[in-house]
């Protein structure tokens, strides 16, 4: 059965921001209650904090107006107002700090910020580095260089007077490394190697598919030999992807920002389909999201969403009507379509 709108559950584990936009969200749906709305009024009253986020989500929807011309909504805030003459105005939107989440489906913007770094439990010794689900850790080498795993990661590290070299067995790694034109950095992952001297760039190993995202200088390629073809190589420029499904490789230009915003705690999604956003949302969580039809795979998407809270991923889904949740327990959820 699907669970009602809980911005209590949310706030607890969430930050202002987001229970801010799960207010937004539920305002702008034709669920909101009574209680909904008495439920606001206490968390708006409560906190500084929490009427800060509120006046960023209004200052981030173009489409605000009509959320400030809701009687009940013009009331609350009326009455912050007055509490808050003779104090400092309300903040100004920390553009910077924020991302909007727009689920074109449904017409549904939020407001979500997530605080710079996150809990982890990281095992290095030097050689290896191992993540668990829904954690991040960094590793900082002898030579300067940096190295932040991401969700279940496993991976190795050696270094000799020659080279610097990391294994990824599995999961994600974002490196920063430093220059040193006479020991390479080098990083191998399900057949592929991936060589820099100065460079900034991410390597993805899941279900036999490698992944190399460029951020900043240049980084070689070279993929194993295959079917009686002969060994490829390839240089990447900053902004591009290459993707090796384990017999042949494609480059696309990327937005790299969003496609390395797990290093800030969130995933971004640009209009892409339901199935692909509950595959990265479930790399995060315990608890797997099932999708109960093709239809339903194949609605296209677009947000921000915090990494690890998997209850507000699905609540927005239900109030932008895009999908239902059904049959949920710690471990399964399952959207049907509403």
């Amino acid at each position: 059965m699907s669970q009602p709108f809980d911005a209590h559950a949310l706030e607890k584990i969430d930050s202002p921001d987001a229970t801010a936009a799960a207010y937004f969200s539920i305002f702008r749906s034709p669920k909101a209650t009574a209680q909904d709305y008495a439920d606001f009024e206490s968390w708006h009253a409560r906190d500084e904090a929490n009427r800060i986020a509120w006046a960023k989500v209004e200052h981030s929807w173009n489409g605000a107006g009509a959320m400030r011309a809701d009687a009940r909504i013009l009331e609350i805030r009326e009455r912050a107002l007055a509490n808050r003459r003779g104090r400092r105005a309300w903040a100004r939107p920390a553009i910077a700090a924020c991302a909007v989440l727009a689920i074109l489906a449904g017409g549904l913007a939020f407001q979500r910020q997530r605080e710079a770094g996150s809990a982890a439990l990281v095992v290095a010794d030097s050689r290896a580095i191992s993540t668990g689900v829904g954690q991040q850790g960094t590793f900082r080498m002898t030579d300067g260089s940096i190295i932040t795993a991401n969700t279940a990661t496993v991976l190795t590290i050696a270094e000799s007077d020659t080279r610097r070299s990391t294994a990824i067995r599995d999961g994600e790694a974002f490196f920063e490394v430093a220059k040193n034109p006479r020991k390479p950095f080098v990083v191998t992952a399900g057949g592929v190697t991936v060589t820099a001297l100065g460079t900034q760039f991410a390597v993805r190993e899941t279900g036999g598919q490698v992944d190399v995202t460029l951020a900043e200088g240049r980084v070689r390629i070279d993929m194993p030999a295959v079917n009686g073809y002969a060994p490829q190589s390839t240089v990447l420029q900053p902004g591009q992807e290459l993707v090796w499904d384990g017999q042949s490789y494609r480059t696309s230009a990327v937005e790299v920002e969003r496609r390395l915003a797990w290093r800030k705690g969130i995933v971004d999604f640009d209009r892409v389909p339901l199935a692909q956003a509950v595959a990265e949302i479930n790399r995060y969580s315990p608890q797997e999201i099932i999708i109960s039809s093709p239809a339903l795979a194949r609605r296209p998407i677009s947000g921000t969403f915090r990494i690890g809270v998997t209850r507000g991923f699905l609540q927005s889904l239900e109030a932008a009507g895009i999908a239902r949740v059904e049959n949920e327990s710690a471990t399964r959820a399952e959207l049907v379509a509403p």
